[in-house]
Order: C-alpha cells, then structure tokens, then sequence
C-alpha cells in the first residue's frame, strides 16, 4: 500500500486537522443529544464514521501494486530463415513473432535470433529487456580476428569461429599458395592457422572453406628495423656466407669474423656501421663451439640475441649452449636416420626440443628461440637445427629461403620503436583502439587517414600509449606516412559487421540497464472519481435516510 501525500505542503497537515476536528465535533454532538435512544446514537455513530473514513482515505488517495502482464515477442533478423525462426519461437514457446518491417508497438521483452536488423529498429527496443539467441549460416563465419599491423617475418595469428556445414578443409590462401590449413568437422567449430607474414607492406590472404572463399584478410608487414649482425665462426663455411650475403642485401650491417688459425683471423664487413651504436651487434650468429665465447656471454647478458647454426650433436651442444647463456633447451632423438627430411628440399637434425614456457618456435621450420634472464632486458637464444639453408638460395628457391631466414629475424628482433598494435578486422563507423608501443616520442594525437584519435598513456606501461577512433573512411588509411591500415566498408551484407553492430548494441543496451536508475515504485492501482464520489455521495445519503427511518 502507497500513500501519495505530500507532508512537506502545508496545506496537507491543515486538511488532516480539520478532519480531526470533525471527527470529534461529530461524536460531541451524537453523545450530547438526549433525545436519541443507544441504539440510534451507535447507528449514527457508525455512519458518521463510515463518513469520515470515506473522507480520509480521499485525502489520502492509497495505491496498491498491480501485477502489468508481460509481453515478450521474438525479433527475427533478415539472416535467418523462416524454418529456423519458426523453430526457435515454439522453444521459447513466444507468441509472436516479427521482422524488421514487421515490428509495432512496444513490449517488454524482446529475443533477438541472428544478426542482421535495422539500426532504427534497434533503437526503438531501448525500452525492452534483451537477450540474444546466436544464429551463424551454413558455412558463415561467426567471428574473425588477426593483427592489422605486424613486423614482416611476424606469425600472423588468425583465429575464429566458422559453421560448417560438412566437415571440410579451412585454408589460409595466398594466390594459388597455401600457408595453412585444417580440416574441420561439421558445425561450429572455432580455429587456429598461423604463418609468417614474408611480403613487405600491404598484404592480403584469402580464408577458403571448402571452394567457397569467406572473407579477404589485409595487413601491413612493416619492414624489420637494419640490424648489426656479427658471425662469430671457426671457418667460414658456405651456409654462413651465403646468408651474410643475403642479410646485407636486406640492408643489415653485417660482420663475418672466423679464425683461421691460433694466430691467424679474418674479419668482413657488409654494409659497414656508419656510427658508434651501430657497430654494436643486435645479433651474433655463431656455432656451438663458440658458446663460450665472452662476446655471446655479454650479448645475452645485455638483452641482445644469439642464434647458433651448425649443430652436430644437439645433445651435448644443448648443454653446452645452457651453460655458457643460461638458457634450458632439452632435446631429444625422434629418428635413427642422420637427417630428416622437410619441405621444400630441406633436412633437418632428427631431433626436437622439448616444450617451455620461454620457447618459440618457427613456424614450418625447426628453429627455435628461448628467452633468457638479461641484466637489463630478457635475451633470446636460439638454436636452428637445420643442416643446410645455401641450397635453396643456388637452386633458386629464394622466396622460401627469404621467408625462412624473415620469420627467424623475427623472432630473434627485440621490440622496435613505434610499434602499432591493432587488432583487425576494423570496420569503417565502428570504435577500435589503436595501440603504440616504445614511442621515439609522445604524440598527443594520431592521424589514420582523415581522421584523428587522441592518444592517452598507459597507467601501467610508461612505453604505452593508445586511442580510439571510429574510421569514417573506407580502404586503406595511411598511419604515420610509412604505415597503413585497412578498414572494411560497413555493408549490410557483410556477417561479421552485422555480428558486431547487433552485439554492440546488446551490450550497450545492458550497460545501460545495469546504471539506470530503477523507478520509485512498481505499476500500481488506485481509485478512480467517480468511485470516490459514489461512496461519498453513498455515506451522506446513508446520513440523510437515517433520521426519517428512526
């Protein structure tokens, strides 16, 4: 029960006085009369109090809550067939059922079931408790993620949801080349595939289910920064200057010492370091003899990265490299064969490392790299178990050979200035966050094509900065004269945006609710006029027919 009074108006208290007042002016009157006999004096009595109660309750005007009845519908998006709408509204046992073109009125619950509504009939359920019922098409992609920028030589990592319709092979295509695949059985079954980005700039992929090609994936593969490597060798053999010469036409500084003899070294340059920092090695590549070497002890120590080549014996030069760098390869023989064979012409030491936290991989090549305990930095210690690269570069296969030794400066690069961090895909009026990493120095803004984001530091990594942006622009939107993003045009059609736009909007909706503040008081009921004046206009007929009834 609800009273509507409003105790702070005077006008209140004086009406609640006066109905005091009557009330005991009613009873002194009836007591006092002399002329009225017990039973009409109790009569009377009664009625003038039926009166006054029937005038108090006006006064205070009581509400009681109501039970309102709900209204919940099902809201079928324009991707979803009618057999499944049908099917899913008998679940839920829902009375009725719209479209986007179809929906009137208001009501208090609405399910979503797929992805793809109007903007404008989305904002009219502001009012309406959501909940979503996911729904993906055959062979459709119900979520989609990879990195927008990455170094060249980088794993680019895609990740997903797809439902297939019957089980079917998932490919990573490049051209006519594949670069990953797996099968996937049939339903919704999320996925892994991962290669490394070889090209340099802008770059695109192609995701095949089956025949049929689901979304066109484009990144930017920022060159890796000129390095200064230094081989530190017993004698130089043809593996390691046939990649010296590889790494100087790259553009790195590239040192080759050897030593001939006990007197006797030798030492060339290519690409000779222009200034003093750069005659600091970001790289040594040596063999396992060298491990203890006071150069490689010191590199690992300063966070700087070793890569030892030409193994012979991976268990004894496993735990000679653990000694001298303080790394934990662990190693094991998986084959009696004295080489094993890889794609593309290659073999390999039939040996494998065993897994560790600290431990990376390659991707398609047995190369691995371990990050150590550095005084300043974490160091990277690798350890290449392949027998012989030079062939392919002699027999023309040089794509594979770039690709290798990319993905393995890659891995083996510690992290570079001015790094932007954006996870793809970005969809053109959609918001997403642009991060960069190691800034040379503090930008308050960032330019992405036409628009602007305002970059805001890190509170938890002084080398941290990000912003966020809508991109009204569709295509590829320059980044800081040397980089580039793609945004995806927002079109209707397109699942993954119409994905995004209507989960978005839920949680937004849910945000919402979680804050708003709840209403004072539920539905509730009270008397109407003509009700009040019935029971008074009651109550003094009641008054006037009792003295001519006596």
């Amino acid at each position: 029960m609800q009273l509507t009074l409003n105790w702070a108006d005077p006008l209140t208290w004086f009406s609640l006085l006066a109905l005091a007042v009557l009330l005991i002016v009613q009873g002194w009157l009836i007591l006092r009369n002399t002329s009225l006999s017990a039973t009409r004096k109790s009569v009377r009595l009664g009625l003038n109090g039926l009166l006054w109660l029937v005038l108090l309750a006006y006064l205070l005007q009581p509400r009681w809550p109501v039970a309102k009845p709900t209204t919940q519908v099902l809201l079928v998006g324009d991707d979803v067939p009618t057999s499944v709408a049908r099917r899913v509204q008998d679940s839920l046992n829902l009375p009725d059922r719209f479209t986007s073109r179809t929906l009137t009125g208001s009501y208090d619950s609405v399910t979503l079931v797929g992805n793809r509504f109007r903007v404008a009939t989305l904002a009219r359920l502001s009012a309406s408790a959501l909940r979503q019922v996911p729904y993906s098409a055959p062979d459709e992609l119900a979520r989609l993620s990879w990195k927008a920028v990455l170094r060249q030589g980088e794993i680019q990592r895609v990740t997903g949801l797809v439902n297939a319709s019957t089980a079917q092979p998932l490919r990573l295509r490049y051209g006519n080349k594949t670069l990953d695949s797996l099968n996937l059985p049939a339903g919704t079954q999320p996925f892994a595939l991962q290669f490394p980005a070889f090209a340099r700039g802008k770059s695109s992929v192609e995701l095949v289910l089956g025949d049929n090609v689901l979304d066109t994936l484009r990144f930017f593969s920022r060159p890796i920064a000129p390095l200064t490597v230094h081989f530190l060798l017993t004698s130089p053999d043809v593996e390691s200057k046939t990649l010296a010469n590889w790494l100087g036409r790259q553009g790195h500084t590239v040192t080759v010492s050897a030593t001939l003899s006990k007197d006797i070294s030798s030492s060339v340059s290519i690409n000779k370091p222009t200034t003093k920092a750069a005659k600091t090695p970001d790289l040594l590549i040596t063999e396992p003899d060298n491990a203890g070497n006071p150069q490689i002890r010191k590199a690992v120590a300063d966070g700087r990265a070793v890569l030892f080549i030409n193994l012979t014996n991976p268990d004894v030069d496993s735990r000679t490299i653990n000694q001298a760098t303080g790394s934990r390869w662990q190693v094991r023989r998986t084959a009696a064969d004295p080489q094993a064979p890889i794609s593309n012409g290659l073999t390999a030491l039939p040996y494998r490392f065993a897994d560790n936290l600290s431990q990376f991989a390659v991707t398609g090549f047995p190369v691995f790299v371990q990050q150590t305990a550095g005084t300043t930095q974490a160091g990277r210690v690798g350890v290449s178990l392949l027998s012989e690269t030079y062939p392919l570069a002699l027999s023309g296969d040089s794509l594979t050979y770039a690709r290798l030794w990319t993905a393995v400066l890659a891995r083996l690069s510690g992290p570079q200035p001015d790094e932007v961090q954006v996870d793809a895909p970005l969809i053109q009026g959609f918001q997403q966050t642009v991060v960069i990493n190691n800034p040379t120095r503090r930008l308050p803004t960032l330019r992405v094509g036409p628009d602007t984001l305002r970059l805001t530091d890190s509170p938890l990594n002084a080398q941290s900065a990000s912003g966020r942006g809508l991109f009204s622009t569709a295509g590829w939107q320059p980044v800081q004269d040397s980089l580039a993003l793609y945004v995806d045009p927002a079109r209707p059609d397109d699942p993954l945006a119409s994905r995004a736009l209507t989960a978005r909007f839920v949680l937004a909706h849910q945000q919402f609710q979680s804050t708003a503040v709840a209403p004072a008081s539920p539905p509730a009921a009270q008397l109407p006029d003509w009700a009040w004046f019935a029971l008074i206009l009651l109550c003094f007929t009641a008054l006037w027919l009792e003295p001519k009834l006596g």
